[in-house]
């Protein structure tokens, strides 16, 4: 899919302040790896983890698969416009969105199926079943469309997850460094042996865990 015709930028400045502090708060990890990437790259991760979220809560705030359903149908009638080159919808999600797919850093249709994946997921009443591969591997997209480390994020990614929600003390196995490319994507999972350890490591831990993933690559 090529680049759509829309305005180079969506979002005012505080716009984009006020979503990725929203993601600092619900999404630390996460946050603070894409805290390495340059501007561009860091805002295609303030989008990603933003829709993310709003994904993930669906089930914290309905209970009924009706209810749900209508949440989901939301997201994906505003990234279907979105990919059609239609304006975005006045959220400052979907304009996120719309700016970083117009720009080629996110991609409609894998979003789409970001969509799918945590529908599914809700349906099923398990959380474990979360797109989390999906979505890092999205994130390193995001820096190279290429870069020989999908098959270990498919490995490492359920185990950090489970680690975070404390389904599981596993810390999954140990893989290559990962490319310096896609580390602002990837070092939070280096988080998944600390969370093996204690249920809630400190703030300061978190950025030392982080900042050395992203210096050695080892997650």
């Amino acid at each position: 899919m090529g680049r759509m015709s829309l305005p180079a930028s969506l979002l005012g400045d505080d716009q984009w302040k006020t979503l990725d502090d929203l993601v600092g708060r619900v999404d630390e990890d996460r946050w603070l790896s894409s805290r390495y990437a340059a501007k561009p790259e860091r805002r295609a991760l303030t989008a990603l983890y933003a829709l993310n979220y709003e994904l993930v809560r669906v089930p914290q705030h309905v209970s009924e698969p009706a209810l749900g359903a209508i949440r989901y149908q939301w997201w994906r009638d505003t990234i279907g416009e979105i990919a059609e080159g239609k304006p975005a919808r006045k959220h400052d999600g979907a304009l996120a969105l719309a700016e970083t797919v117009a720009g080629g850093q996110l991609n409609a249709e894998a979003l789409q199926r970001l969509v799918d994946a945590h529908e599914d997921a809700f349906e099923a009443g398990d959380r474990g079943r979360e797109p989390e591969a999906l979505l890092m591997a999205m994130a390193a997209g995001v820096f190279a469309s290429a870069h020989g480390w999908g098959e270990h994020i498919q490995a490492v990614a359920p185990f950090f997850a489970a680690s975070r929600r404390g389904d599981s003390q596993e810390i999954g196995p140990v893989v290559p460094p990962a490319p310096a490319a896609i580390r602002p994507a990837v070092a939070h999972a280096r988080l998944r042996w600390s969370y093996s350890r204690t249920r809630e490591p400190g703030r300061i831990a978190r950025r030392i865990v982080i900042l050395r993933a992203m210096m050695r690559g080892r997650v």
